[in-house]
């Protein structure tokens, strides 16, 4: 059932829609056989709409970055944190082993001689990513760097990326805007 909420999200473009349209959604999936239909032999509709979304949904995003619980059940993903930070740093950097960990994702890089935190995350994470780094300023002696995730259809205003840049600046934490691509699996 799981499996088949997480099809249609892909299809939907979850990530993109607007909070009305999750909300559309979430009476779709209550009425649809394959999810409600089979969650209504344990929960009534209300208990359905928020299990749907408070347990599956709420993991969604982190599923498809591999974490959670829920990583299982993605069937589109995004590369590792290796091919970000190669992206970010340049090929002679490296995730640290063991050191990837979430909430927010995150890691250590290193290109041999120094290491750094790196976190990353979608737009909208920005304060919790900033605050995250800020965090690891304080106790590492290298800037931490934030990766502002971005993919088709999430984008970050102009307005916002300068925000966000002034924020980043003021606290010496490097920051970058990435565009990811899902690998459909």
């Amino acid at each position: 059932m799981i499996e088949e909420l997480y099809r249609q999200a892909d299809e939907l473009d979850w990530e993109l829609l607007s909070t009305t349209e999750k909300k559309l959604q979430y009476r779709k999936w209550i009425e649809d056989p394959r999810v409600g239909g089979v969650l209504r032999r344990f929960l009534d509709d209300h208990r359905i709409g928020t299990w749907i979304k408070d347990t599956p949904m709420k993991e969604y995003a982190r599923a498809q970055d591999g974490f959670g619980s829920m990583a299982q059940y993605a069937r589109s993903r995004f590369r590792g944190p290796e091919h970000l930070i190669s992206r970010a740093l340049g090929d002679a950097w490296t995730v640290v082993p063991n050191s990837v960990d979430e909430k927010p994702m995150h890691c250590l890089a290193t290109d041999g001689e120094a290491e750094r935190y790196v976190c990353w995350g979608r737009p909208k994470t920005f304060r919790d990513l900033a605050w995250a780094a800020l965090n690891q300023a304080v106790a590492m002696p290298s800037r931490p760097l934030v990766i502002v995730t971005l993919q088709d259809g999430l984008v970050v205003s102009d307005a916002e990326r300068r925000r966000q840049t002034s924020i980043a600046e003021h606290c010496r934490i490097e920051i970058k805007y990435i565009h990811r691509q899902l690998q459909r699996g």
